[in-house]
């Protein structure tokens, strides 16, 4: 009990300092058989009772050892039975799910936490404790430091994340040596961790006993410098955090699904907003777009870090930047989008460019644009009606109009941000009128002018962002272009005092990446 009470107080202080466990609990206990895990799940037997929680023994066998992998598996059956705790094993090759270029410890520690996390649903488990210790936060930051982190890097391991727990965080890995030897605990020893050809293991081997020689106390040191970090750390995020929601100007998502990692497929800020602020809480706000979208930040880099904030700072208007994990950042005019593929490998880029579609309008009818790719456009809904007595309203664009006394014609006025439904004078048209997207060189007279204005020009004035705009049907009749739906009118076709018959044409539906009231913003 001597040497056992300084253990349990170190690791129910670390318990209590942060809130890692509630009473009831089911806590799923990851345990390799090694000294570090093998004492965690022994101490959680002995806090068991205190907090009123329900303990798992989790092992993944990865079958990278032979027969000593198999032999750590059954002493783990063991120990759980002989504890009275329910162990629950599953068996991996992990070499089987190597990829080319794929790090064997990678695909190991992911195969690791999917079954964590797998173990956790199936029992309903609030916690996974792991046997991270102080050495190994030591570890960890003089790694990361190696590999050039930032902030976010150098805090190390985290005593909490998410479910993950860490009770022996604050225990140096010679306390736990010294109860598992006092209690006579039995563990395995892994023979790889004795080869120095990975990372983690020459820096436990060699540069930590070189460092320990400069200062004796590096490990407690490290650990301190790990919660100063930290405390920074969570500042800098509680800021860019509230500034993120100030920023955001909005995203898509796909119908019927959840907003985190799985449903929303972009997010969009304000450039203004974006930068007027300190490029340490632009880098916070990256790896929250990312998080959001993809549900981790794993896997960026300072230097997609950097292409981030360059794109942020410069002139050009339309610019885009791809990243891993299939995300695109695009800067159009005054937001700058994160936008994830819906398909892994699939560039949502290629997705809006190169589409085509050209098709009849069906009058008194409904139209389904639908581009060569399969793609779905819009929906357009048209109806020839007699016109009203001149005396009478008009309704067009959500507002009643008159005949305009000084140009003799109808709907000049007209908010032109919302015009989801035109109106032309049906005898002025060509039949048959046609829906087609956007070419090079297109051009027409807007409703209220008398000279001719490039539809490219028209979308730049508009700050409709390049890669939306071939989605944007243009309606024509004859070789005119009478309509940019959605955006603005010509005048060929208008409505006049002469008119007998007029032609409404309303967009019912818009579809794909298509939102040009969002857009006109």
């Amino acid at each position: 009990m001597i040497l056992e009470n300084p253990m349990l107080d170190k690791a129910k202080n670390t318990i209590e300092k942060f809130k890692m466990l509630k009473r009831g609990d089911t806590v799923v206990a990851a345990v390799s058989g090694g000294v570090d895990s093998v004492v965690l799940l022994h101490i959680l037997t002995r806090l068991a009772a205190e907090y009123k929680i329900s303990l798992i023994a989790a092992h993944i066998n990865h079958s990278l050892r032979g027969k000593e992998s198999d032999m750590d598996e059954a002493f783990i059956r063991s120990l759980a039975k002989r504890l009275g705790v329910p162990c629950v094993c599953k068996r991996v090759d992990t070499r089987k799910l190597l990829k080319r270029g794929d790090s064997l410890q990678d695909v190991a520690r992911k195969a690791r936490y999917a079954f964590f996390e797998e173990t956790a649903k199936k029992y309903k488990a609030q916690k996974i404790a792991t046997g991270h210790n102080r050495d190994d936060q030591a570890e960890t930051m003089v790694m990361r430091f190696l590999n050039g982190a930032g902030l976010r890097g150098l805090c190390g391991i985290p005593a909490v994340r998410g479910k993950y727990i860490r009770p022996l965080l604050d225990i140096t890995r010679v306390e736990i040596e010294k109860y598992a030897e006092a209690k006579r605990l039995k563990f395995v020893k892994d023979s790889s961790n004795q080869s120095a050809k990975y990372l983690r293991n020459h820096i436990r081997l060699k540069l930590m006993p070189a460092l320990m020689g400069y200062n004796p106390a590096f490990k407690n040191d490290m650990a301190r410098l790990s919660r100063i970090l930290t405390r920074d750390e969570d500042y800098l995020c509680s800021q860019a955090k509230d500034a993120y929601t100030n920023c955001v100007k909005g995203g898509q998502k796909v119908k019927g699904q959840g907003s985190r990692g799985k449903g929303k497929t972009s997010v969009a800020l304000s450039v203004k907003k974006l930068n007027s602020l300190h490029d340490a809480i632009k880098v916070r706000m990256f790896f929250m777009a990312a998080e959001e979208l993809l549900g981790s930040s794993a896997g960026f880099y300072s230097c997609h870090v950097e292409d981030f904030l360059k794109l942020l700072s410069g002139k050009a208007p339309n610019i885009s930047i791809n990243l891993p994990h299939g995300l695109t950042v695009y800067r159009e005019y005054d937001r700058v989008t994160m936008e994830r593929s819906q398909k892994p490998g699939v560039r949502s880029q290629k997705k809006d460019r190169g589409i085509i579609f050209e098709q009849e309008l069906e009058i008194d009818g409904r139209t389904e644009v639908i581009a060569d790719c399969g793609l779905r456009i819009a929906e357009f809904k048209t109806k020839v009606q007699n016109r009203k007595p001149p005396h009478q309203r008009f309704w067009c664009g959500g507002k009643s109009e008159i005949v305009n006394p000084r140009t003799k014609d109808f709907g000049v006025g007209v908010n032109l941000k919302s015009q989801r439904v035109a109106y032309f004078d049906y005898d002025k048209l060509k039949a048959p009128l046609l829906i087609r997207n956007f070419r090079s060189g297109d051009r027409f007279v807007p409703f209220g002018m008398s000279g001719h204005k490039k539809i490219k020009d028209l979308f730049i004035e508009k700050k409709i962002p390049r890669r939306k705009r071939g989605l944007i049907p243009l309606i024509l009749s004859g070789n005119e272009i009478i309509w940019v739906a959605g955006v603005r009118q010509g005048a060929y076709g208008r409505v006049g005092p002469e008119t007998k018959r007029v032609l409404k044409i309303g967009v019912v539906k818009q579809f794909a990446s298509l939102k040009v009231k969002k857009l006109l913003d």
